[in-house]
């Protein structure tokens, strides 16, 4: 009996021990799959933003042929009318000036500098192409035909690539339009005037919780003799 219990306890040893040396096995194991799955990642990266720059290289030429082959298009009011309706409909410049009879995307610069009346035009239909975005922002959160797989499953690439395409028209409205799609601050920043030794805030442009905001500031610095009544 004494012995078969102290065979049984020595395999139970033997067993522990075992079990102790495949978790330290498996512990570099584990760590080593940890390196080269980041090692994947890494160079993955790498190539797409090799395929990246190889692509931005690539349309460079492209665009630097056409301006070779495309012939002189001297300015017109009506050319310009043409060209700002467009970019009020959310077509890029890059795209407009790559159609024929519409000049290089240089002589567009060159216009805008020269001509005063397209400065005007053209500032507007930047402001327009703002809520031609929001409206786009507005029509991808509602498409879901790409959200789901065949198998019902969550369509993650699909989802990924409308958010992106959101946050995208997001930032440029907010840089083409501040007044309306920019952030908080950027609009703050415009009611606010400050020279030296005067503060001068146009309390009109605040919004209720601004001015609330603005009332409670003032009252504060005052009673911590900040500024004077």
């Amino acid at each position: 009996m004494d012995s078969l219990l102290a065979l049984t306890r020595w395999r139970g040893l033997q067993g522990n021990q075992m079990a102790s040396d495949t978790s330290a096995q498996a512990k570099p194991d584990k760590q080593a799959a940890k390196l080269e799955a980041r090692k994947e990642r890494n160079e993955a990266q790498a190539q797409e933003e090799r395929n990246i720059w190889q692509e931005i290289d690539t349309r460079a030429q492209e665009a630097s042929a056409i301006i070779r082959r495309k012939p002189k298009i001297h300015y017109s009011e009506a050319l310009a009318m043409d060209i700002c309706d467009k970019l009020s409909n959310g077509v890029s410049l890059q795209k407009i000036c790559q159609q024929d009879g519409y000049p290089a995307q240089s002589a567009i610069y060159v216009w805008i500098a020269q001509e005063p009346f397209f400065k005007e035009i053209y500032t507007r239909a930047r402001e327009n192409a703002a809520h031609t975005l929001f409206d786009q922002m507005i029509d991808i959160a509602d498409d879901s035909s790409a959200d789901l797989l065949e198998d019902g499953s969550a369509n993650n690439a699909a989802i990924a690539r409308a958010k992106l395409q959101i946050d995208t028209r997001a930032r440029v409205a907010g840089k083409l339009c501040a007044r309306v799609y920019g952030e908080r601050v950027e609009a703050l920043s415009q009611s606010v005037n400050i020279t030296n030794n005067n503060l001068t805030i146009d309390a009109q442009s605040l919004g209720a919780d601004q001015r609330n905001a603005l009332r409670r500031a003032l009252i504060a610095a005052r009673d911590s003799k900040i500024i004077e009544n």
